[in-house]
Order: structure tokens, then C-alpha cells, then sequence
């Protein structure tokens, strides 16, 4: 005895049913379901996507299409109208939309820069990530205080993945510039993308909007 899903479809081949079929001894018996006038068995295991608003994805009137093997849209032009007429689509929140979007956009920014650290002239690799500028921000901030109020310190920083190793004045400094150089043309890059975004008036408009760091190092 073996069983399958299949498709009924009525004799025009529009989608009427999803229904388990026994086959035993070659002889085919849906289970649950009462075979009417006219219907047919397609061997689909899955069914048609429905529509579910205007707009969505998915098919009104699903018909099986014999030579394609696959479902296509069978309601009219003017059934589709009516339909999606009394199943518009959901409000959309473009505010929220926006807000995600620019997430997206902060997010790709931080995995690029964590991707792609900065080679410095030490022949060394530095991290190049906003936590790293900070970090070494307030590293240097401290020592200034340290400096200020007559106690010992040493400035000190470390390249990706190494313990921390000590600086002077002039070469941290030096390095916190050329990360700072390094990384600024990637802030420009998503400045000008964040401005594209809150400026959309439309989902389709945020869809469209690219963010792709890797086409900044070419014009950086």
C-alpha cells in the first residue's frame, strides 16, 4: 500500500482540493474526500500559493496548467479586480519600513569593517570597527589624564588578535588618523545611503535602495 498527496482539480483544472491518495493493488482511493463529476487527480504534492491582499504573492483562481506542470492565475481580469477590491492590501508603516531598513544599513556597514581591517606601515593589521575607534579613543583619553595628573602611564594598543604593545604619542596618533582616514569614506557611503531611505515614499522605493560597502573601495 503506498500514499501520496495530490491536487484535485475540477474538469476546467482549477484548484478545488489538497487530498491523500492510497494506491493499493494499482487502484487509486482518496481518503476524506468525495471525487466529483468532472474532477481530476494532478500529482502535485504541494498547493497552489493563494493570494491573500492585493499586491501579495500567490494566485486568486489557481489552475493547473498540463503542459507548463505548473499552477497559473485563471481568474479573469475583471474577477481579479473584484477580488482584490474587497481584499486590499495592509496598511503599510513606512515610518517602521524606513527604520529597518537604515538597521540593515548600519549593520552591513559594521560587518564590512570587521571584514576588512586596515594594513597600517608597521606591515601590522588593526581592527577598524566602532568599537575599536572608541576603545582606543578612551585608551588615549586615559592616559592623557593620567599624563595631566603626574602619574606614571604607558600608552599602549594591539593589532587583531594580539595582546596589546606599547606606542608613543606620535604613532598612536598616527594610527588613530589613518583608521580614521581609512573608515571615512564608508560613513560618507552610508550617510548617503541613510538619506536615500528616509527620503522613500514606498516600500517598492525602500526595496530598491542597494547597499553594497564593497562598490566603496573603488571610488574611496
Amino acid at each position: 500500500m503506498h500514499y501520496k498527496h495530490c491536487c484535485v482539480v475540477d474538469e476546467q483544472y482549477f484548484y478545488k482540493e489538497y487530498v491523500l491518495v492510497q494506491t493499493e493493488n494499482e487502484e487509486q482511493t482518496v481518503v476524506g474526500y468525495k471525487m466529483q463529476d468532472g474532477d481530476m487527480l494532478v500529482d502535485s504534492e504541494t498547493t497552489p500559493d493563494r493570494k491573500q491582499h492585493a499586491g501579495g504573492a500567490g494566485f486568486v483562481r489557481p489552475r493547473w496548467d498540463e503542459d507548463a506542470a505548473a499552477w497559473v492565475e485563471g481568474a479573469t481580469v475583471e474577477e481579479m479586480a473584484a477580488w482584490e477590491a474587497e481584499h486590499p492590501a495592509p496598511a503599510v508603516n513606512l515610518d517602521a519600513l524606513r527604520a529597518a531598513k537604515q538597521e540593515q544599513n548600519k549593520q552591513a556597514l559594521a560587518d564590512w569593517l570587521a571584514a576588512h581591517p586596515l594594513t597600517w606601515t608597521d606591515g601590522k593589521v588593526y581592527g577598524v570597527t566602532e568599537q575599536d575607534q572608541t576603545e582606543m579613543a578612551i585608551n588615549f583619553a586615559q592616559y592623557q589624564l593620567a599624563t595631566a595628573a603626574g602619574q606614571p602611564a604607558v600608552l599602549e594598543w594591539h593589532t587583531q588578535k594580539k595582546r596589546c604593545h606599547s606606542f608613543t604619542i606620535e604613532d598612536y596618533t598616527a594610527l588613530s588618523l589613518a583608521i580614521s582616514a581609512y573608515v571615512y569614506p564608508y560613513r560618507r557611503y552610508q550617510e548617503a545611503v541613510k538619506e536615500t531611505i528616509f527620503a522613500a515614499q514606498s516600500e517598492e522605493e525602500l526595496d530598491e535602495i542597494q547597499i553594497d560597502y564593497g562598490s566603496v573601495g573603488a571610488t574611496a
